[in-house]
């Protein structure tokens, strides 16, 4: 009795089926679960939401390799979250989208945000499914104190833009910096206007479409691109007057195919450190680099300002790029359940304005796409506050649907032979074209098992640790249920195949988020005591799997468990007997470690497992009971 009632004491938790909770809830607050990335929102988000809306959240981390296909299956098999804020939403398909999230498009607070930034936002069957968060927002960033020095005024438009660059370079201006990245003797070199970097094909990616954005704006071009990412469109006979104006661009001298070179730092170098360039690409961030360059000697530092990527000659053609940090949405089912449907909207509408928004970025400082956003207030902004106060913001937008920047990456690589000739604006399109299909082409997978059950978080922890004890000679597997040792993911009916087994990862924090990195595997030596402790310390208030042992636990509720029984060999844990577990290193002292394996990828093992343990037939671990 003593064993059962210490099992209870330690290990009481609160869980959805992938999150743990610890406090004392009031069954009178609607229960809503918010699904996140980590590091997309404050930390003071849940504490905040639930006090001004009387409501109780349960906290739930996709730190997903696929976030955007765990949310799928979770969705497509009625265990998905009430509300979601994550990156991955803008590039989830169109078909999921509509299916499965609700439709904001009727709801006054969607009045709050740009016009512009809702028709990128809409998708071509005039559904509105998710709104923008906080942004990096991009322009480019000049140097004041050289502006003036030189008597130089700012462009209007393209064409003064182009005018200034080359009244820039013809002035022959000299500066000096460093030989190269490892020896720092200066040498003499020429000023330069304009000096992006285009190595990566990210910022070619907002070049292509802020330069050229005269040519994609508006809710026709948004249609288009819809239709676009999912297969439906081509580029031949739509794009050919944004590839003329980017050809352009080489041939005004603004861009250079020798901007394919440098790198970030280089450009950012020469224009805050050694001042041998007056214009780059950067975002907002650009004010902090330039005082961490010169924090050593602040007489070096120059004053810095933002002008807007001008697109064309019309009049108002200055825009500024924005990358939104995260989205956020609300599932249709929780708007279907009118107790949570009313404490949705109140928090959907919160977070359309710039109170709001602060919970969704963490202690950064951002820029948004509402109306009369009052963040940018400083001098390093004031050539763009009427472009901001007007809404002329540019939300950044691929060309596929599912993140991959395929298209981006071809275009990138392959303008070299365009500008140099070697290929036409035809060919360069169709070519587009081609990457972009083999993105939308169902992906085809080979199938190792098939999934019989649908499976929570620390049933889903109990199988992996199965594989483990399938790999190890150990009498135990622990797996805690937790983003950084453990798994929060779940497995649900249906084949098993690659990015099943690789959702699935157990996670140490030294390889978070490296689907094939390696793990290194422990034997150790264990009281059942110290397993207990060791559970809770290491994951969210003691909630893990315990593979070779059987486990009863009983549900309190929807979103509580307390641990029964655990059982081994028909036994109850004896708390003073050692036992060999199983674990990842890391998560128990050295002081108890008999082995170490090291360089073992989970991929391989729960593949195995599944293959050959399991004969490709998974199935929810018997030895784990629910006892309502």
């Amino acid at each position: 009795m003593k064993k059962r009632i210490l099992i209870i004491v330690l290990l009481i938790c609160i869980i959805t089926f992938t999150s743990c909770r610890n406090d004392n809830r009031s069954n009178e607050r609607t229960k809503l679960v918010f699904e996140y990335q980590s590091g997309h929102i404050d930390e003071e988000f849940e504490s905040e939401i639930e006090s001004k809306f009387n409501v109780d959240i349960i906290m739930k981390n996709n730190n997903s390799m696929y976030p955007g296909f765990r949310l799928k299956q979770e969705l497509s098999h009625g265990m998905g979250p009430d509300f979601i804020v994550g990156e991955y939403i803008n590039s989830m398909e169109d078909t999921v989208l509509s299916n499965y999230l609700y439709d904001l498009g009727g709801e006054e607070f969607v009045n709050n945000y740009y016009l512009s930034t809702i028709e990128t936002l809409t998708k071509s069957n005039g559904g509105l499914y998710f709104l923008p968060g906080p942004c990096y927002v991009y322009g480019i960033v000049y140097d004041k104190t050289m502006f003036k020095k030189l008597n130089l005024e700012l462009p209007y438009n393209y064409s003064s833009f182009v005018e200034l660059i080359n009244k820039i370079n013809s002035m022959n201006l000299v500066g000096y910096e460093p030989i190269s990245h490892t020896d720092s003797t200066l040498e003499e070199v020429k000023v330069k206007a304009f000096v992006p970097t285009l190595k990566w094909s990210d910022m070619f990616q907002i070049i292509f479409n802020s330069l050229n954005y005269n040519a994609l704006k508006g809710i026709d071009n948004t249609i288009w691109l819809n239709n676009y990412q999912n297969g439906n469109e081509s580029m031949v006979g739509h794009m050919e007057e944004a590839a003329n104006r980017y050809l352009k661009l080489f041939s005004d001298g603004v861009l250079s195919l020798d901007m394919w070179d440098i790198k970030a730092p280089y450009r950012s170098s020469k224009l805050y450190s050694y001042h041998t360039s007056l214009m780059t690409i950067e975002c907002q961030q650009g004010y902090e680099y330039n005082i961490e360059a010169n924090k050593d000697d602040l007489s070096n530092m120059h004053e810095m300002g933002m002008m807007p990527f001008y697109t064309s000659d019309e009049r108002d053609s200055g825009y500024l790029y924005a990358i939104p940090r995260s989205y956020f949405c609300a599932t249709k089912a929780a708007m279907n359940d009118n107790n949570k449907r009313e404490a949705l909207l109140e928090i959907l509408n919160y977070l359309s304005t710039t109170d709001g928004q602060k919970l969704l970025i963490n202690g950064e400082d951002y820029f948004g796409f509402l109306k009369g956003n009052t963040c940018l207030d400083s001098d390093f902004y004031s050539d763009v506050i009427d472009t901001i106060k007007e809404g002329r913001i540019i939300k950044n937008f691929y060309y596929e649907n599912n993140n991959s920047k395929a298209v981006e990456n071809y275009l990138h690589s392959s303008t070299k032979d365009l500008v140099l000739g070697n290929i036409s604006v035809n060919e360069w399109l169709t070519g587009a074209d081609k990457a972009r299909d083999n993105c939308v082409r169902p992906e085809v997978e080979e199938v190792y098992g098939i999934c019989k059950d649908n499976m929570n978080s620390l049933q889903t922890a109990y199988l992996i640790g199965k594989s483990y004890l399938y790999s190890f000679d150990a009498d135990i597997a622990f797996v805690p249920v937790s983003v950084n040792y453990g798994t929060t993911a779940c497995l649900y009916t249906g084949n098993i195949t690659d990015k099943v087994i690789k959702d699935a990862n157990t996670q140490n924090s030294y390889y978070s988020k490296v689907v094939d990195g390696d793990l290194n595997f422990v034997i150790v030596t264990l009281t059942g005591s110290q397993l207990l402790e060791y559970a809770r310390k290491s994951s969210n208030n003691g909630l893990a799997a315990f593979a070779g042992i059987d486990m009863t636990v009983k549900l309190i509720d929807d979103y509580s468990i307390e641990y029964l029984s655990l059982k081994i060999n028909n036994e109850e844990l004896d708390l003073n007997k050692t036992y060999r577990v199983v674990t990842l290193k890391g998560l128990i002292s050295t002081d108890n470690v008999i082995e170490e394996y090291e360089g073992y990828k989970f991929y391989d093992i729960f593949k195995q497992f599944i293959i050959n343990g399991l004969n490709g037939v998974v199935e929810a671990p018997k030895e784990l009971i629910f006892i309502k």
